[in-house]
Protein backbone atom coordinates (compact mmCIF):
# COMPACT_ATOMS: atom_id res chain seq x y z
CA UNK A 1 0.00 0.00 0.00
CA UNK A 2 2.76 2.53 0.73
CA UNK A 3 4.83 3.97 -1.81
CA UNK A 4 7.66 6.88 -1.79
CA UNK A 5 6.02 10.21 -2.31
CA UNK A 6 6.24 12.44 -4.75
CA UNK A 7 6.11 16.43 -4.97
CA UNK A 8 2.76 15.83 -6.50
CA UNK A 9 1.72 14.64 -2.61
CA UNK A 10 2.19 17.67 -0.92
CA UNK A 11 -1.28 19.31 -0.86
CA UNK A 12 -2.50 15.89 0.15
CA UNK A 13 0.23 15.19 2.97
CA UNK A 14 -0.02 18.50 4.44
CA UNK A 15 -4.10 18.47 4.46
CA UNK A 16 -3.10 15.78 6.71
CA UNK A 17 -0.29 17.08 8.74
CA UNK A 18 -2.63 19.28 9.28
CA UNK A 19 -5.13 16.55 11.25
CA UNK A 20 -1.89 14.93 13.00
CA UNK A 21 -0.64 18.48 14.22
CA UNK A 22 -4.36 19.94 15.37
CA UNK A 23 -4.26 17.07 17.73
CA UNK A 24 -1.35 17.54 19.39
CA UNK A 25 -2.04 21.20 19.54
CA UNK A 26 -5.23 20.56 21.45
CA UNK A 27 -3.19 18.01 23.53
CA UNK A 28 -0.65 20.52 24.36
CA UNK A 29 -1.12 23.74 24.32
CA UNK A 30 1.96 24.81 25.30
CA UNK A 31 4.03 23.13 22.84
CA UNK A 32 1.91 23.32 19.96
CA UNK A 33 -0.33 26.01 17.85
CA UNK A 34 -2.50 25.85 15.11
CA UNK A 35 -0.29 26.26 11.84
CA UNK A 36 -1.07 25.65 8.18
CA UNK A 37 1.61 23.81 7.30
CA UNK A 38 3.25 21.63 10.02
CA UNK A 39 5.32 19.85 7.97
CA UNK A 40 6.84 22.68 5.63
CA UNK A 41 7.16 22.65 2.28
CA UNK A 42 10.94 22.24 2.04
CA UNK A 43 10.88 19.44 5.36
CA UNK A 44 8.11 17.73 2.61
CA UNK A 45 11.21 17.88 -0.31
CA UNK A 46 13.64 16.64 1.67
CA UNK A 47 11.73 13.76 3.46
CA UNK A 48 11.35 12.64 -0.29
CA UNK A 49 14.96 13.32 -1.47
CA UNK A 50 15.96 10.82 1.52
CA UNK A 51 13.32 8.75 0.78
CA UNK A 52 11.55 9.06 4.38
CA UNK A 53 7.99 10.15 3.18
CA UNK A 54 5.60 7.52 1.94
CA UNK A 55 1.72 7.70 1.04
CA UNK A 56 -0.89 5.27 1.29
CA UNK A 57 -2.98 5.85 -1.61
CA UNK A 58 -6.48 4.08 -2.01
CA UNK A 59 -7.70 4.71 -6.34
CA UNK A 60 -4.57 7.05 -6.33
CA UNK A 61 -5.88 9.48 -3.88
CA UNK A 62 -3.81 10.29 -1.12
CA UNK A 63 -5.30 8.96 1.93
CA UNK A 64 -2.25 8.33 4.65
CA UNK A 65 1.16 8.79 5.21
CA UNK A 66 4.34 8.23 7.38
CA UNK A 67 7.27 9.97 7.46
CA UNK A 68 10.40 8.06 9.05
CA UNK A 69 13.39 8.14 10.41
CA UNK A 70 15.96 5.79 9.90
CA UNK A 71 18.84 5.32 12.90
CA UNK A 72 21.95 3.47 13.91
CA UNK A 73 21.62 2.54 17.30
CA UNK A 74 25.23 2.10 18.96
CA UNK A 75 27.15 2.89 21.66
CA UNK A 76 28.95 1.43 25.32
CA UNK A 77 27.23 -0.93 26.40
CA UNK A 78 24.62 -1.54 23.12
CA UNK A 79 24.52 -3.60 21.01
CA UNK A 80 24.93 -1.97 17.48
CA UNK A 81 21.92 -2.01 15.56
CA UNK A 82 19.94 -0.22 13.25
CA UNK A 83 16.04 1.12 13.34
CA UNK A 84 13.37 2.78 12.03
CA UNK A 85 11.28 5.46 14.05
CA UNK A 86 7.95 6.26 12.88
CA UNK A 87 8.10 10.24 13.44
CA UNK A 88 4.74 10.46 12.03
CA UNK A 89 1.71 8.49 10.91
CA UNK A 90 -1.75 9.62 9.38
CA UNK A 91 -4.96 7.99 8.20
CA UNK A 92 -7.28 10.84 6.96
CA UNK A 93 -9.85 11.33 9.66
CA UNK A 94 -13.06 9.63 7.40
CA UNK A 95 -11.65 6.82 6.76
CA UNK A 96 -9.75 5.18 10.51
CA UNK A 97 -10.48 2.25 11.87
CA UNK A 98 -10.80 0.58 7.84
CA UNK A 99 -7.22 -1.51 8.40
CA UNK A 100 -5.49 1.66 6.29
CA UNK A 101 -3.57 2.22 9.01
CA UNK A 102 -2.70 -1.48 10.14
CA UNK A 103 -1.43 -2.07 6.40
CA UNK A 104 0.65 1.03 6.78
CA UNK A 105 2.29 -0.48 9.74
CA UNK A 106 2.63 -3.95 8.22
CA UNK A 107 4.33 -2.04 4.66
CA UNK A 108 6.64 -0.20 7.32
CA UNK A 109 7.78 -3.62 9.43
CA UNK A 110 8.79 -5.06 5.77
CA UNK A 111 10.47 -1.86 4.55
CA UNK A 112 12.24 -1.75 8.35
CA UNK A 113 13.35 -5.61 7.77
CA UNK A 114 14.64 -4.80 3.67
CA UNK A 115 16.77 -2.19 5.21
CA UNK A 116 18.21 -4.69 7.84
CA UNK A 117 16.40 -2.96 10.85
CA UNK A 118 16.07 -4.39 14.07
CA UNK A 119 13.19 -2.66 15.78
CA UNK A 120 10.70 -0.08 14.89
CA UNK A 121 10.53 2.91 17.56
CA UNK A 122 7.99 5.61 17.75
CA UNK A 123 6.54 8.06 20.55
CA UNK A 124 2.60 8.40 21.28
CA UNK A 125 1.06 10.72 23.65
CA UNK A 126 -1.21 9.05 26.46
CA UNK A 127 -4.03 11.17 25.79
CA UNK A 128 -4.60 9.36 22.50
CA UNK A 129 -6.13 6.32 23.77
CA UNK A 130 -6.97 5.51 20.31
CA UNK A 131 -3.64 5.18 18.80
CA UNK A 132 -2.21 3.61 22.27
CA UNK A 133 -4.66 0.95 21.58
CA UNK A 134 -3.60 0.85 17.38
CA UNK A 135 0.12 0.35 18.19
CA UNK A 136 -0.96 -2.64 20.79
CA UNK A 137 -2.93 -4.09 18.01
CA UNK A 138 -0.07 -3.62 15.60
CA UNK A 139 2.26 -5.50 17.98
CA UNK A 140 4.18 -2.57 19.98
CA UNK A 141 4.82 -2.62 23.45
CA UNK A 142 5.56 0.45 25.73
CA UNK A 143 9.35 0.06 26.42
CA UNK A 144 9.82 3.94 27.62
CA UNK A 145 8.10 6.15 29.41
CA UNK A 146 9.12 9.63 28.63
CA UNK A 147 8.57 12.57 31.48
CA UNK A 148 8.80 16.07 31.49
CA UNK A 149 8.87 18.76 34.23
CA UNK A 150 7.29 22.41 33.61
CA UNK A 151 9.32 25.42 34.50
Amino acid sequence: MLELARESDWEAVNRLSVQVHDMHAAWRPDLYFHCKEPLTHDMFLDAICTKRLYVAKLQDVVVGYVLLAFLRREGAGIHCHKAVRIECICVEELLRGQGIGMQMVADVRALAKAFGCKEILLSVHPENDKAVSFYQKCGFHIRTIKMDMKL
